[in-house]
């Protein structure tokens, strides 16, 4: 093992030509971590599009809940535009309960996964990560956990809309014959 001190890009790159000349190869330290940041991305771009089918999904779950939602409370949709409630107040009202189904959903996907991974920390470390003090597998960063909260209850939003605007449609009249 051989080991050089500079940091002249320069004068790196002529050494390695002259050792792949000869027959070796050589590396730097930088060329190790890229080459290991490189992987970590392509892991991460992996898990980005494993949450985003997730995402895609939860939001055709939220969707099918709510158009069931709109169905089984149809006639009390009519009944209540019957008595005076407008179309805006019934979009709100759907709308609101497609934001509180993803704010809920994602609270509780996220707090299963701070559980998970406190537990998998604790874990690693003692049977693990012994001789890395304070090292921790999982990290959650709270600014990243309040953008995913919002993220996921805009797509239930996104998701909500559409029922909600056919419940804004509904005729009071045909919703109280509706069996």
């Amino acid at each position: 093992s051989f080991q050089l001190n500079t940091t002249d890009t320069k004068k790196i790159e002529e050494i390695k030509q002259k050792l792949d000349a000869k027959g070796f190869t050589a590396e730097t330290f930088a060329d190790r971590s890229k080459r290991t940041y490189d992987a970590i991305g392509i892991f991460q771009i992996g898990l980005n599009l494993f949450a985003f089918i997730a995402l895609l999904a939860a939001s055709f779950g939220i969707i099918n809940t709510l158009v069931i939602a709109v169905m089984e409370r149809t006639k009390e949709i009519g009944l209540q535009k019957a008595l005076g409630m407008g179309r805006a107040k019934v979009f709100f009202l759907f709308s609101l309960e497609s934001v509180l189904i993803g704010f809920w959903g994602a609270f509780l996907g996220i707090s299963g996964a701070i559980l998970i991974g406190s537990i998998g920390n604790s874990y690693a470390s003692k049977y693990f990560f012994e001789s890395f003090e304070g090292f921790q597998l999982v990290a959650f960063k709270p600014l990243s956990l309040i953008l995913i909260m919002l993220l996921i209850s805009f797509i239930a939003f996104i998701a909500g809309v559409l029922p909600a605007f056919r419940a804004s449609r509904l005729n009071p009249i045909e919703a109280l014959r509706y069996e």
